[in-house]
């Protein structure tokens, strides 16, 4: 399947109630973004690198860019995202009629001089979202309904 991911439009997931189906497993988009931080910030630190004469966690390592002895470059944000094309998820939107299947990305960022962490959730859904008309309740009015049957 060439599914051509790039041209997808993904929208950001802003309301933290909406709910995640990732496999069997349901989650708010609050707490989904929640659980994102918290592992990310948990391997990030947590994670060594082995060398013969010491062991430094990733994040001490990514804290600054030494080029050279003369030449250090401190550290800003650590970006890390989930697969570009996606994951298959569902997500049911408060004051949704039903489960939108789709793909879901992650984002989370991590800035190395304060500590913090931002996570971010975006949706493509697979089917197109139909548009509702303004004109859709007006066409549906009693009114509308006597002025088209006078024609």
């Amino acid at each position: 399947m060439n599914e051509n991911w790039e041209n997808k439009k993904y929208d950001t997931l802003d309301d933290d109630n909406d709910v995640v189906l990732l496999g069997h497993d349901t989650f708010t988009v609050g707490r989904f973004k929640q659980l994102a931080s918290l592992k990310f910030g948990e391997n990030f630190t947590k994670s060594y690198v082995v060398t013969e004469s010491y062991h430094r966690s990733i994040s001490s390592l990514m804290s600054n860019l030494p080029i050279n002895e003369g030449t250090i470059i401190p550290g800003g944000d650590i970006n890390w995202s989930s697969p570009q094309e996606g994951i298959d998820c569902q997500i049911l939107k408060i004051g949704a009629k039903g489960w939108q299947k789709g793909k879901v990305k992650i984002e989370v960022n991590k800035n190395l001089k304060s500590g913090g962490t931002q996570t971010c959730i975006k949706f493509c859904p697979d089917e197109p979202v139909e548009q509702k008309s303004p004109l859709d309740d007006i066409r549906q009015s009693e009114e509308y309904k006597k002025l088209s049957n006078n024609k």
